[in-house]
C-alpha cells in the first residue's frame, strides 16, 4: 500500500480500526491536504469505492461541530454525506466527491454560490448546540485598524445565521458548475455579512460584480440597480476607517445604506476578513492560497 510520508502506522490503524471500514478492503491512502494546514484530509480507495476521511488535530477545535453542522448542510443540499463521526479519534467519514476548486469562477457560477451561501445562512441553528464565533479572540493583531472596523460591525445590528467563516476557494468544491461546500472546521454562529465579505474578497467581487452577487443572495433585484453605486458621504464617526472602507469599495455606494446588507458593515467586515487572512498565510509561511500543495 502506497502512502504519503505523513500517514503513520497510527493514522491507518485509525483508519481501519473505524467500523465503517470493517468490511472494506482498503487499496489506498493519499492526503487531500498537507497536516499543518489543518485537520488531516485524506482520500481513502477501498473495494466499495472512495471516501474522505477527516482527523483532527487542533485540541482547541471541537470536531463535534463540524460534524453536526456538516450533517445540517448535507441535509440542505449543499455538502457532502457524513457516513459517519467517532468523538473519541476525533475522525470523520464522508462521501467522496469528484470536483474542483477556482479561484475565478464565471458570472454564473458565483451567482449559484450566492445561492448556495442563502441555503447554509437559512438553515435553523436553535437548539443544534452550536457555538457564537467571536472574531475578536481569533483575530492576534492589535492595530487602529481592527479597532476601528470592530466598532463599525458593532454599530449595525448582528445578523445571526449558521456561518462557514472559511470560504477560500479551497473550501468550495465545484462539481460541474454547481458548488457545494466543504470543511466546516470554523463553523458557528456568526454575521452573515462576514461570509459575504469572505467570498467578495475571496473571488475579486468588487463594483457590479459584487452588488449582483449581493442581489443573487438576498433575491433581491434593486440591490444591483445602478443607484445602488452612487457616492456616500462618511458621517465624522466614519472618519478613522472611512480610507480603508473606501479602499473596499464603500466609497461608491448610494447615499442610503442598503436596508438588507449596509455596505459599511460589509466594507468593514472585508478589513477584518483580509487581517485574518494575512495572519493565516503568516502563520503557514505562503503568500497566497494557491501555493498551498
Amino acid at each position: 500500500m502506497e502512502m504519503e510520508p505523513f500517514i503513520t502506522y497510527n493514522t491507518l490503524e485509525t483508519i481501519q480500526s473505524l467500523p465503517f471500514f470493517a468490511h472494506k478492503k482498503i487499496h489506498s491512502v493519499t492526503p487531500l491536504l498537507p497536516r499543518e494546514h489543518g485537520n488531516a484530509v485524506m482520500r481513502v480507495a477501498t473495494t466499495e469505492g472512495c471516501y474522505v476521511v477527516r482527523q483532527g488535530t487542533r485540541r482547541e477545535r471541537d470536531m463535534g461541530v463540524e460534524y453536526r453542522v456538516g450533517r445540517l448542510a448535507y441535509g440542505a443540499g449543499i455538502a457532502p454525506e457524513i457516513y459517519c463521526y467517532d468523538p473519541m479519534r476525533s475522525v470523520m467519514v464522508l462521501a467522496y466527491v469528484e470536483g474542483g476548486h477556482r479561484s475565478r469562477p464565471g458570472r454564473d457560477e458565483w451567482m449559484q454560490l450566492a445561492r448556495i451561501l442563502h441555503t447554509l445562512h437559512a438553515i435553523p441553528y436553535q437548539g443544534k448546540d452550536l457555538p457564537q464565533v467571536n472574531l475578536r479572540e481569533l483575530i492576534e493583531v492589535d492595530h487602529e485598524a481592527i479597532a476601528e472596523a470592530f466598532a463599525t460591525v458593532e454599530h449595525f445590528p448582528l445578523q445571526p445565521a449558521l456561518c462557514h467563516h472559511d470560504l477560500t476557494p479551497r473550501n468550495i468544491l465545484w462539481v460541474g458548475d454547481a458548488p457545494m461546500l466543504i470543511d466546516f472546521e470554523f463553523a458557528g454562529i456568526g454575521d452573515r455579512c462576514f461570509d459575504l465579505a469572505a467570498v467578495c474578497v475571496e473571488f475579486g467581487l468588487e463594483g457590479e460584480a459584487e452588488a449582483l452577487f449581493l442581489a443573487a443572495y438576498f433575491e433581491d433585484p434593486s440591490i444591483s440597480n445602478a443607484t445602488f453605486f452612487r457616492r456616500r458621504d462618511f458621517g465624522p464617526a466614519d472618519a478613522g476607517l472611512q480610507p480603508r472602507l473606501r479602499r473596499e469599495g464603500a466609497s461608491d455606494l448610494a447615499g442610503e445604506e442598503s436596508p438588507v446588507c449596509p455596505q459599511t458593515k460589509l466594507a468593514a467586515w472585508k478589513v477584518l476578513y483580509r487581517a485574518l487572512r494575512r495572519q493565516w498565510f503568516a502563520r503557514h509561511g505562503v503568500e497566497r492560497l494557491d501555493q498551498i500543495p
